[in-house]
C-alpha cells in the first residue's frame, strides 16, 4: 500500500520523501529500490534514517505511515514525535484500532502535532484509479493535507473524491473496521453463491462466471463480483486455478473488530459474525477431515435450485449485510458524537475500496433523504418482501445437500427475527425474572415499567 500511495502522489506531481527503516538482511535499501522501480517515484529521495528523513521536509510537513498495525505503527509514531514540530501532520493510513487512534489524537495534541486516522481501501488497481481514503481526527489537520488525501482519491459516482472527513478522533479507522465487516460478509456470500452453483446445480466454474456475468448489468455488480469471475475463468492447462487452492481463508483482525463493536454497541451483525467464524472454521482442517465423512453421508444431489433464485437470495443478503454496516456505524457516531454523514460515506465506498458495488450507487442516494435504519425505506423493505420467500428456498436446498451457507442463513434469521410474527425472547425475559429477578416490560403497559411475576418455584 505504500508502494501505491508514494506513486499515486508521485503521478500527481507532488515531491516526495521516502522512508523505509533498515532491517539488516530483510529490509534494506527499499526506498531506493522503489525509486529504481518506477519512474514516477525517480525524482524523490529515499531515506534509511528517519531523522534525515523529517528533515528533507518543508513545515508544515505531512507524513505518512503505512506499516503494520500496533506496536510497528506505535513505534513509528513515538520516533517521529521526537523529530517533527509543532503544526506538522502525522498520518496514519494502517488498519489501526479506532481506540488506538483516538488516544494518538489526544496524545498528539497536547503536544502541538496533528493527527489523522485515515482508513485506506483500494485494490491493486490503486494507481490507476485511485483510493478510497477515510480520515479522522484533527479537523485542522485534514484542512491542511486534504489536497494530496483528494490526489489520492478515486472518483465516487458523482465524480467527487472517494475522500471525506469523517468525524473526530478514531471516526476514520471505525468506519475502515466496518468496511471490512461489510466486506468479510460480501466475500463469504459470494463463496457460498459458487458453491450453490458448483455443488447444488453443479456447475463448472466458467459456466458459473457465465451467470455472475450476467448480473454485471445489475445492482449486483460490484468490484468483488468482477474478480470472482476473473477467479472462475482461471485456468492451468485442463484444470481450474480455484481447485488447486486450499479451502482455508485467513484473517488480519478487522472483521473481529467489527463484530466487537457491534456487541459492544448493542447491533445485531449477524452476517459479520457468520463470515468472521466461517473463516476460523475453514482454519479448523483437522477437525474438517474427520468430519467429512458425516456431510458426505447427509447430502443429496438436487438441481431444484434455480440461478434466478440464488441471484434474488444474493442479492437480499446484500441488503441485510450494508444494513448492519450501517448500523453498527451510526451506533459509534451517536454514542461518541462523531455525526457522520452516511450519505458522504456511502459515497466515497462507491469507487477505489473494495466493497465498490451498483448497489452502494444506491446507497449513497438513498441515504441523502433517510435518517433512519436503512432497512425501514419503503425500497429496501420491497426487496426483501419480494426475496426472502426465494432466500428460504435455497437455504432448504442447501441444508438438504450439507452445503455451508452461514451467511444466507443469518440473513434469513435477521428477517425472521426482526418480526413480531413468531414471539420467542419473551420466554428469555420470563427465565430471567425466574432466576434472577431481573424484570421484564409488560405488551400492556405504556410505561415502561419493570415488572416481575411471583413465579411458582419448587
Amino acid at each position: 500500500m505504500g508502494t501505491m500511495v508514494g506513486r499515486r502522489l508521485a503521478q500527481n506531481g507532488y515531491a516526495l520523501s521516502l522512508y523505509n527503516r533498515r532491517v539488516d538482511q530483510a529490509e534494506e535499501n527499499i526506498a531506493q529500490q522503489r525509486m529504481d522501480s518506477y519512474a514516477e517515484l525517480s525524482p524523490a529521495l529515499g531515506f534509511e534514517d528517519l531523522h534525515q528523513f523529517v528533515q528533507s521536509l518543508e513545515q508544515p510537513r505531512i507524513i505518512f505511515i503505512l506499516v503494520d498495525a500496533g506496536s510497528p505503527t506505535e513505534d513509528v509514531i513515538q520516533e517521529l514525535v521526537a523529530l517533527v514540530a509543532k503544526g506538522d501532520v502525522i498520518i496514519d493510513g494502517g488498519n489501526a484500532h479506532y481506540d488506538d487512534t483516538t488516544r494518538r489524537c489526544r496524545e498528539l495534541n497536547e503536544k502541538g502535532i496533528h493527527f489523522l486516522g485515515c482508513g485506506i481501501s483500494g485494490s491493486a488497481e490503486a494507481v490507476k484509479i485511485g483510493l478510497s481514503l477515510m480520515p479522522g481526527g484533527s479537523q485542522e489537520a485534514y484542512a491542511i493535507a486534504v489536497k494530496p488525501l483528494q490526489a489520492l482519491a478515486a472518483r465516487s459516482v458523482d465524480g467527487s473524491p472517494c475522500c471525506v472527513y469523517i468525524g473526530d478522533e478514531g471516526a476514520g479507522h471505525f468506519v475502515k473496521t466496518v468496511h471490512n465487516g461489510i466486506e468479510y460478509a460480501e466475500m463469504q456470500l459470494i463463496a457460498e453463491v459458487y458453491s450453490l452453483m458448483r455443488w447444488a446445480v453443479e456447475l463448472t466454474p466458467n459456466h458459473i462466471a457465465d451467470v455472475l456475468a450476467n448480473w454485471k448489468n445489475t445492482d449486483a455488480n460490484g468490484y468483488l463480483l468482477e474478480i470472482t469471475l476473473n477467479i472462475l475463468r482461471e485456468k492451468k492447462g485442463d484444470h481450474w486455478v480455484l481447485d488447486s487452492i486450499l479451502d482455508s481463508a485467513g484473517q488480519k483482525g478487522t472483521g473481529v473488530w467489527a463484530v466487537q463493536a457491534a456487541a459492544s454497541f448493542g447491533i445485531p451483525a449477524m452476517m459479520i459474525t457468520s463470515a468472521l467464524h466461517a473463516r476460523y472454521l475453514s482454519s479448523q482442517r483437522h477437525i474438517r477431515q474427520h468430519l467429512n465423512d458425516v456431510s458426505a453421508s447427509q447430502s443429496k444431489k438436487n438441481s431444484s435450485v434455480s440461478t434466478n433464485d440464488v441471484f434474488n437470495a444474493f442479492q437480499l443478503a446484500r441488503l441485510i449485510n450494508y444494513h448492519e454496516g450501517f448500523a453498527i456505524i451510526r451506533a459509534a457516531s451517536k454514542q461518541f458524537g462523531w455525526n457522520i454523514d452516511l450519505a458522504s460515506l456511502s459515497k466515497i465506498w462507491t469507487n477505489g475500496c473494495i466493497i465498490r458495488s451498483a448497489l452502494m450507487n444506491k446507497f449513497a442516494i438513498l441515504w441523502s433523504t433517510w435518517n433512519d435504519e436503512l432497512i425501514l425505506h419503503d425500497e429496501v423493505k420491497a426487496v426483501i418482501k419480494s426475496g426472502w420467500p426465494g432466500l428460504r428456498r435455497i437455504i432448504q436446498v442447501a441444508s438438504s445437500e450439507a452445503i455451508f451457507t452461514p451467511c444466507l442463513v443469518s440473513a434469513s434469521q435477521y428477517i425472521a427475527g426482526a418480526s413480531l410474527r413468531y414471539p420467542a425472547a419473551n420466554l428469555i425475559a420470563a427465565q430471567r425474572d425466574y432466576f434472577g429477578n431481573h424484570g421484564f416490560w409488560a405488551i400492556d403497559d405504556p410505561t415502561n415499567t419493570l415488572h416481575h411475576y411471583p413465579w411458582k418455584r419448587e
